[in-house]
This record gives C-alpha cells, structure tokens and sequence, in this order.
C-alpha cells in the first residue's frame, strides 16, 4: 500500500468503522475512550511541568479530539486548543465529546501531520496521543512541528510503541497480523534520534513499560515484565513517550 492509498484508508476509516464513525456516538465508543482517560492522565501527569504553563496547544492526529478535550477539562481550561487529524470524518465527532466534557475546542481543521497549514511559531505545545506511529513521514513532520512551535516550545508524542532497528522488521509483521483499519508501523528510536540531529532537534525518548489500560493476560504479563527488567526496553517492543524541543 502506498502513501496515499494509507492516507485514504486513514481518511475513510471515521466514515465506515461502526464502533467509531461520525454517524452515530456509540456506547462501546464512550466506553472506551473513557477508559483511555486513566492512562492520558498518568501520562499528563508525567509531563506536566512541560504541559501546565502552555497557553496555545496543537492536536495532531487526535483522531476525535477527545484527548484535547480531557487536557482543556481538568488541566488547561485557559489554553487556546487546536485539534488536527488527517480525517475530516474524524473531527466531525468531536462536538460530541465537547459536550461529555462540558467545553469547548477552539479551533478544528484536516490536515496532515508533515503540512499543517498554520504560520510560523504558532504553539508552545504540539501533542499527540497514540497516533505519531501512524504519520510516517516521520522527518517531514517532525520539521513541519519544528516549524510550527514557537522557540520554546515542546512536541510530546505520548504512548507510542517502540522497537529496535534489529526487530522492527518482525515486530512491524507482528502488528500486521492483527487486522487494522490500515497498516500500522512501528517507531524505531535510533532512526528519530538520526532524524533529530539531520534537522536541529533535541530529542528525548522515554521508555515507559507502565500501563493503565486493561489489556489480555499475555500483555500484562509481557509489560510487568518490561517493567522489572528495564534495561531489555530498548532492544525489545516497548512503549515510549518522544519528547522534541529546539535547539538554542
């Protein structure tokens, strides 16, 4: 599948899916974002001297929009926030989770990751939540975000899984075979260092085996594990939180 063939099945997706299409605001919807709050909010907390002074915020990839509502919610409900996906579908199921949360999202729009269509320094912050793996052009939008942020900004992709270069071949297979929406990928940490140094970045990666989210016996045992033995996180499919800033 190319770029754009993927980029369309992206598109599509928040059209077709029944448990997430714009046309209908489902129970198990609900039910399970709602769950996914637990582990943004760990994660929020994690990062939230990075996060509570920020006044002007972008979304990217934030599917919903329901991670930006949350944030506005209970931590930032002064900030200017701006929700981005890739599908227009997508953001058309966001007036329902301004009204779970009782507030209101500044700003929506389409867009790709790597071309936003926003000036110059326009955030503090730019975030995403479970969503960079999908965005592929990894180097084009990590210097769109570049861009985009003001100087002392900061980009935070929370929740991302990670691997080394040596098993992203069998890892990415791996996450293949479960069936998808559209082909998933897999973020490996060396090459996004490389990417960083390639366009002025400083670059964090935080490998973080910590989860919140109810999950199959198999993975709870496989993430506990993760957890004891840290020093196997970055050789191993893990997860990671990816952390950018400019360089001074």
């Amino acid at each position: 599948m190319n770029l754009e063939e993927k980029e369309q099945s992206e598109i599509n997706y928040w059209c077709k899916d029944g448990f997430e299409s714009f046309k209908k605001f489902t129970k198990l919807n609900f039910l399970t974002k709602t769950r996914q709050c637990h582990h943004l909010d760990y994660k929020i907390n994690k990062y939230l001297d990075l996060i509570n002074s920020k006044k002007n915020i972008l979304e990217i990839g934030a599917g919903q929009g329901w991670a930006s509502c949350y944030l506005k919610k209970f931590y930032l409900p002064e900030a200017h926030f701006t929700v981005t996906d890739i599908s227009p579908y997508a953001l058309e199921s966001l007036p329902y989770w301004q009204d779970v949360f009782q507030i209101s999202i500044d700003n929506s729009f389409p867009a790709k990751s790597y071309q936003t269509d926003t000036p110059d320094q326009s955030f503090d912050l730019v975030f995403c939540y479970r969503s960079a793996h999908h965005f592929v052009l990894y180097e084009e939008t990590l210097n769109e975000l570049k861009r985009i942020i003001k100087e002392d900004g900061v980009i935070i992709f929370l929740y991302e899984p990670t691997c080394s270069r040596l098993l992203y071949p069998l890892h990415k297979y791996y996450v293949n075979k479960i069936p998808h929406s559209s082909p998933e990928d897999v973020i490996v940490p060396s090459r996004i260092r490389k990417i960083c140094k390639k366009i002025g970045l400083n670059y964090s990666n935080n490998y973080d085996a910590h989860q919140t989210i109810q999950r199959g016996i198999v993975l709870r045992t496989y993430f506990g594990f993760l957890k004891i033995f840290k020093f196997l996180q970055p050789l191993l499919p893990s997860s990671s939180d990816l952390v950018f800033t400019k360089k001074n």
